[in-house]
């Protein structure tokens, strides 16, 4: 069979969108721990670029010094102009990277990638004590200067600049820068062991979060995928066991009038391949009907077609057109029958017996009462006519005569009332259930000999008034007719059971024994001989067969001297005959 797959947007849906949100939810964790790993590389890389020009001006500073008391002593030693001039302008050059680097370890110098701002720790060497560092540097700093700037002669090497510039140069001054550099080199390596911890918790948290997403996100999504995947196979499997095992043809028509697919029943109906089926016009396999031509709207209801098999044979089918959603394309769902003769034989003998039943019914209400109504006629003709000669014994057996015939005639009425009970004569119409059991309460309890009680709130219903009139008024009357005291009371209920209603009788009169509940609802049968009270035995039963008819049952509670409860189901709406039957 080639059958396309029909599918649930809702489910589909619902299935997809907790595998992208769940999804989503990983793309987002790894995406935070990308960042936050480039975050930290970026931070890395800026702490090692800035300890490395820290460390490396603060040793530039130290040296610096150092070139700067070497120059000043070859000024002072040189006794060649050239040569000390040679000297003067190093020592001056050496003596401004001196102060240059030595401002942007404390203030900061961008072009120098010097961030400045020393630590606590270090500021306390550069500004705390008696001499502070930042002081003898700039001490130094400004006495290099005015020696290198001073004009005249120097007086050799014994000058007393000379000597406190090499006396500071190798001695409070290196010891001091060599702290520095000592104390800078320390917080470099502090913080490069500060950031590798924090790598190492970035990695571990990334980990760890990979580790989760793989047990709690993926895992899961993986399952899911495998369970959904699980599912759709063994939905088209039993969709397609469903359509190849069906009785019906069942055909899927694309808006263009071709099928899209069939199952096997199609083949064996119209004896053809599946490919002769597959792609053709749709309307060529039944022709001669008015189908339409673009589908966009299929017939309504249930159509008859005539088609012939590929051997000649002519059939008739019964065909039944349905919109559906197949892969989001809207395609028309043909489900196809073979009417069979012994279904259309079963359809005629059902009408025919209906027919008779009907002719049935008429012969009895109309031609079997004529003679009953003469026999009447007759016996009071007679006692008329030899009234001086009746002896009162031959009037009682007249009267007799009359009594029964008209007790067979109201057994005529009965057979009639029972047989049409049932027929759909009348339209159905909104009925308002309070309003029609006080009705009948009226004509049954004319001198209000019982107590009626009825709920605050009944329902309304739809529904033929004449049979819901027919079962409230036979239950009701029953409840009046067979009390056996001249007072009594009687409860209306009803109560809510899904698509239906229960509507309960309930009276106080001499009750029933279980083992004539049955009884009582088959036809002409009485628990009380028909001499003694004047019943038919036809009211219980004409209120089952319409109960029943309109798809409900009706129930019976009681035991003898305890009154009786019945109670029956009618539906809110009116059902079809073919849901009754069914039901």
């Amino acid at each position: 069979m080639v059958s396309a797959r029909l599918t649930s947007p809702a489910s589909e849906a619902t299935a997809i969108g907790g595998m992208t949100k769940r999804y989503l939810l990983a793309l987002g964790l790894v995406a935070v721990l990308s960042l936050t790993a480039y975050v930290s590389l970026r931070q890395t890389i800026a702490t090692q670029e800035a300890s490395a020009a820290i460390v490396n001006y603060s040793g530039k500073r130290r040296y610096t010094s150092h070139r700067a008391a070497l120059f000043a002593l070859k000024m002072a030693a040189s006794e060649d102009t050239v040569t000390r001039n040679q000297a003067r302008h190093e020592m001056l050059d050496s003596i401004a990277l001196m102060e240059s680097a030595h401002d942007g370890l404390i203030t900061g110098n961008p072009l120098l990638r010097l961030p400045g701002n020393p630590s606590p720790a270090i500021s306390l060497l550069y500004f705390s004590g008696d001499r502070p560092l930042d002081t003898l540097v700039r001490d130094y700093i400004d006495r290099v200067r005015a020696f290198g700037e001073a004009p005249g002669p120097i007086g050799g090497r014994d000058h007393p600049d000379v000597q406190w510039i090499l006396d500071t140069a190798t001695g409070e001054l290196l010891t001091r820068l060599d702290q520095v550099v000592a104390a800078y080199q320390r917080e470099s390596e502090g913080e490069i062991a500060r950031i590798q911890t924090l790598e190492t918790m970035v990695l571990a948290a990334t980990l760890t979060v990979l580790a989760m997403e793989a047990l709690f996100i993926f895992r899961p999504m993986v399952v899911r995928v495998r369970d959904e995947r699980r599912k759709l196979v063994r939905a088209e499997t039993y969709t397609r066991a469903i359509l190849d095992n069906s009785y019906d043809a069942i055909l899927t028509i694309e808006r263009g009038g071709l099928v899209r697919s069939a199952n096997r029943a199609t083949t064996t109906m119209f004896g053809r391949q599946l490919d002769e089926i597959m792609g053709r016009a749709f309307v060529a396999l039944v022709p001669g009907h008015d189908l339409p031509s673009d589908w966009s709207e299929p017939p309504q209801g249930l159509r008859s077609l005539k088609a012939t098999r590929i051997d000649g044979k002519i059939m008739t089918i019964d065909a039944v057109f349905t919109m559906a959603s197949v892969d989001n394309e809207v395609m028309v769902i043909a489900t196809l029958r073979e009417s069979t003769e012994q279904l259309q034989r079963y359809a005629r003998d059902l009408e025919r017996r209906n027919q008779e039943l009907d002719q049935f019914a008429y012969v009895a209400s109309h031609d079997l009462k004529a003679p009953l109504r003469a026999i009447v006629n007759l016996s009071q003709w007679i006692e008329e006519d030899a009234k001086d000669t009746l002896s009162p014994l031959v009037r009682d057996h007249l009267a007799m005569l009359r009594s029964r015939v008209r007790r067979l005639e109201t057994l005529i009425d009965g057979i009639h009332r029972y047989a049409t009970a049932t027929r759909p004569d009348h339209v159905p119409e909104t009925i308002d259930t309070s309003a029609l059991v006080r009705e009948i309460v009226e004509e049954h309890n004319p001198k209000e000999r019982f107590t009626v009680t009825l709920p605050e709130r009944m329902p309304t219903v739809i529904a033929d008034r004449t049979r819901l009139w027919q079962v409230f008024s036979n239950l009701i009357a029953n409840a009046v007719k067979h009390h056996h005291q001249e007072q009594g009371t009687m409860v209306i209920g009803v109560r809510e059971i899904g698509d239906r209603y229960e509507f309960s009788v309930t009276d106080d009169g001499p009750g029933i024994a279980p083992e004539f509940h049955e009884r009582i609802f088959v036809i002409f049968q009485t628990l009380t001989p028909k001499d003694v009270k004047d019943s038919l035995g036809l009211g219980l039963a004409l209120v089952k067969k319409i109960v029943r008819e309109e798809g409900g049952s009706i129930t019976i509670d009681s035991s003898e001297g305890k009154g009786a409860t019945f109670r029956f189901t009618w539906p809110k709406r009116p059902e079809s005959r073919s849901e009754v039957a069914r039901a």
